[in-house]
């Protein structure tokens, strides 16, 4: 019955989510989302689930922390991104973080950074495939 309760509620949560993203006129700019595949050590975007990201790379913590290039029009500085673990690109279980830096190094203009890190031992991976969704 708990698993039940909490995906509904989990289920209510997205689905307002996802309409607050798609029913924001005017806001900072296109809403973009992107699927992203670790592809061992060599990250790369899956076409089919991404909109509005045009890149992937490394980022400049190395493996596990990527940058995300936004197309045109995308603001992925004044907007809130929120990221999740993908299964199927996954070979091991860990979270992922949006990451908007203050000090030290970071992605370029334009790019987002995202973190992905093993459960245990805590530290980053490159075996994590997750989603990103800028709103």
């Amino acid at each position: 019955m708990r698993f039940l309760v909490i995906s509904v509620l989990t289920l209510a949560a997205l689905s307002g989510a996802t309409y607050a993203f798609a029913g924001s006129p005017g806001g900072g700019g296109a809403s973009a989302f992107a699927l992203v595949d670790p592809n061992g050590g060599s990250p790369r975007l899956v076409d089919a689930h991404t909109r509005g990201f045009v890149s992937v790379s490394v980022g400049p913590f190395g493996s596990g922390d990527y940058c995300l290039t936004a197309a045109p029009g995308v603001d992925v500085a004044d907007t809130a991104a929120v990221a999740a673990p993908e299964a199927f690109y996954s070979n091991v279980i860990g979270a992922v973080f949006v990451r908007y830096p203050t000090a030290g190094p970071t992605c370029g203009p334009n790019q987002l950074e995202v973190k992905t890190f093993t459960a245990n031992p805590t530290e980053l991976t490159d075996q994590i495939g997750f989603t990103v969704s800028v709103g």
